[in-house]
This record gives C-alpha cells, sequence and structure tokens, in this order.
C-alpha cells in the first residue's frame, strides 16, 4: 500500500546533453523501489536511452507517445496496457519509442494549453498509487520538456563537472522560471547532482567548486562518480543500486536517502 498522501514528480533535465539524466533516472527509482517505495519512470526523451536500458523491446503495445495523444483525444485508456514492469528491480515504467515521440511536440503544440497536457494526463486516479513518478527528459528545449517542467513538483538537474554543462544551468532554470512564473524557483529545485566527478582532476574539482559557489545548499552533498561500472550495468540491463558491490550505486543510495529528507518522505 502507498504510505505518504500525495504522488511526487520528479523531472530530471537539464538541457545540456550527455550528462547523466538517465543514469540518474534508472538509480534514483531502484533506489526509492528498494526503501519501498512504488516508483513509475517515464521515458521522455526521443533517444529512448532509458527504455532501452530497461531492456524495453517493441511489443505493439502503446508507448508514451500513445498516451498522450490518447488523454489529448479523451479517448477510453486502460493504464496498465502502458505501464511495463522491470521486475528485477520492483519498478514501473512507461517507455518511449523513438519514431513516434519525436512527432508529438508539434502535435501538442496545435492543441490548446499545449504546456499541460502532461499535468493532465497524470492526474487520473490511476497514477495516485505511486509514491514517485520519475521523468526522465530530453535535452532539448521542446514542448515535451516544457510539459514536464509544468507537472513537476520537483526538478532534479544531473550537472557534469565539466564547464560546458555547467555553463548550461543557468538556461535550464530560466526555462523552470519561465513556466512556473515564479522567480523563486529554489521551493521547485530538488537540487543539483553533480555528476561524471572525477576526484584526481583539477578540473572536475573547479567545477564542484564555481556550482557551490553559484548555488550553495541546493547543491546536493553527494558527488556521482565517473566510473566504467555505469556502461557495464547499461550492458546487463541492470542499475548500479542492484549491485552491493557498486560504488556509484552507493552514491545513488545516497541521493535517494537526501531525496527522502527533502520531500519529507523517510
Amino acid at each position: 500500500m502507498k504510505q505518504n498522501t500525495k504522488t511526487t514528480i520528479i523531472a530530471v533535465a537539464n538541457q545540456k546533453g550527455g550528462v547523466g539524466k538517465t543514469t540518474t533516472v534508472v538509480n534514483i527509482a531502484s533506489g526509492l523501489a528498494k526503501c519501498n517505495k512504488k516508483v513509475l519512470v517515464i521515458d521522455l526523451d526521443y533517444q529512448a536511452n532509458c527504455s532501452l536500458w530497461l531492456n524495453f523491446e517493441p511489443d505493439r503495445k502503446p508507448t508514451i507517445a500513445e498516451l498522450l495523444v490518447n488523454s489529448i483525444g479523451g479517448m477510453y485508456i486502460n493504464h496498465d496496457d502502458y505501464v511495463r514492469h522491470f521486475t528485477s528491480e520492483h519498478f514501473d515504467f512507461i517507455p518511449a519509442q523513438e519514431e513516434t515521440l519525436k512527432g508529438i511536440p508539434s502535435y501538442l503544440a496545435s492543441k490548446n494549453d499545449c504546456t499541460n497536457i502532461l499535468k493532465d494526463t497524470l492526474s487520473d486516479e490511476y497514477f495516485n498509487k505511486y509514491d514517485f513518478i520519475i521523468l526522465d527528459c530530453s535535452p532539448a528545449s521542446d514542448l515535451l520538456v516544457t510539459n514536464a517542467l509544468a507537472v513537476c513538483d520537483k526538478l532534479l538537474i544531473p550537472v557534469q563537472t565539466d564547464i560546458l554543462a555547467y555553463s548550461q544551468v543557468e538556461k535550464t532554470l530560466q526555462t523552470l522560471v519561465n513556466i512556473k512564473k515564479d522567480t523563486d524557483v529554489s521551493k521547485y529545485l530538488l537540487g543539483f547532482l553533480p555528476t561524471m566527478y572525477q576526484k584526481a582532476t583539477k578540473h572536475s574539482k573547479e567545477v564542484l567548486s564555481a556550482l557551490e559557489e553559484s548555488y550553495g545548499d541546493l547543491v546536493i552533498p553527494q558527488t556521482i562518480s565517473y566510473r566504467t561500472e555505469v556502461k557495464n550495468a547499461v550492458g546487463m540491463n541492470r542499475t548500479c543500486v542492484s549491485s552491493p558491490r557498486s560504488i556509484v550505486g552507493l552514491e545513488y543510495m545516497s541521493v535517494v536517502g537526501y531525496i527522502l529528507k527533502k520531500v519529507g518522505d523517510e
């Protein structure tokens, strides 16, 4: 049974690609599930890397694109048809397919209140059974990302400890300001997560220091290491959290603890 009274929707986004968004999504989902939370992941990225990581293969069942289209059209929806189960790590997901999802932003643009379509979709009571819904966003600044930021209770921004990734943070924050129509976006921020951290390099340390100087307590006090075990986990269709010997898995479990405290759900 669900223990909290409200589903917390977390968008994981950064307008810079390759910063560890999908790695963060799947490992946090697995970590929350280990903490006995009921979790749903929704893949909103055309590349569908999250779906691939979770070993999704086209099965003639509908994906997130069809869910949005059918929701807009007021069609009858059996939500169980859209949800798949990552049974080995005890969380659910709604997958994406590039060929169907890439046309959705232009389709959304033709509809009224086009920034709140995902919010309307997730308002169905079916989703109330989840403690957390985690949205894996693409680096594009399009209507799918806009919808994710509009519906989310909290935004988690993975930031690769690299100057190019750091330089894109302000764009993501400004997008959040514009969508929430609130200049004080700290209430919507879960935090900045330093990823791909290489403690032996001066560059990583300098970028982390700059991030902390700029955003203070909004920087999550846990770095995610740059390690080959992440690529190995992708190839094995599992998360780092699922391995008790994984350094990255332990780091993500620390982030999960931070999240549970931040949302008052520990």
